[in-house]
């Protein structure tokens, strides 16, 4: 059974995230938050995730995410759009739906990843924002949720993160 990992490894065309969550806990990131809320430059990121996009760029597949934006906005969601202009910059396709353009139905809305469109996996993260691991879910409802979603997401640029 192919794990979250491989997958990023062995995509062919597409990997496509769905961001739900307005906080992530996210260790790894601790230095670079702290530094974005102290007004201070980020420390170069040493994610990994560059080499993730370029690699995936470079075999001529695509990475892309829609970032749902929920309010208040969080100190961590505003951090994350810091964090997506270096995303962009390595080739991904970040698109942004605002929380208050959707039904009631995606109060909820899982963290996903589709793997052309053949291979999904829900994330599971606790009640703080922690990762826990990723479980394969099945494919056609998160499609659906990227269909369903691509017709209201804007660029990032064309966003603006304001709690208006």
């Amino acid at each position: 059974m192919t794990t979250l990992a491989e997958a990023f490894e062995s995509f062919e065309r597409s990997a496509w995230r769905l961001e739900a969550r307005d906080i992530y806990l996210v260790h790894e990131y601790d230095d670079a938050l702290d530094a974005f809320l102290s007004g201070r430059p980020m420390p170069p990121r040493a994610d990994g995730w560059a080499e993730v996009v370029r690699a995936a760029t470079k075999r001529g597949a695509t990475m892309s995410r829609i970032r749902l934006v929920g309010h208040p906005i969080t100190d961590y969601t505003r951090f994350e759009f810091a964090m997506y202009v270096q995303n962009v910059e390595f080739g991904e396709d970040v698109r942004i739906v605002d929380r208050s353009w959707l039904d009631d139905s995606w109060a909820t809305a899982p963290d996903v990843w589709l793997f052309d469109d053949r291979l999904a996996f829900r994330q599971i993260y606790s009640d703080k924002g922690e990762y826990l691991g990723a479980e394969r879910t099945s494919v056609d409802p998160v499609v659906e949720m990227r269909q369903s979603l691509s017709s209201k997401a804007v660029g990032l640029p064309d966003f603006q993160l304001t709690d208006e």
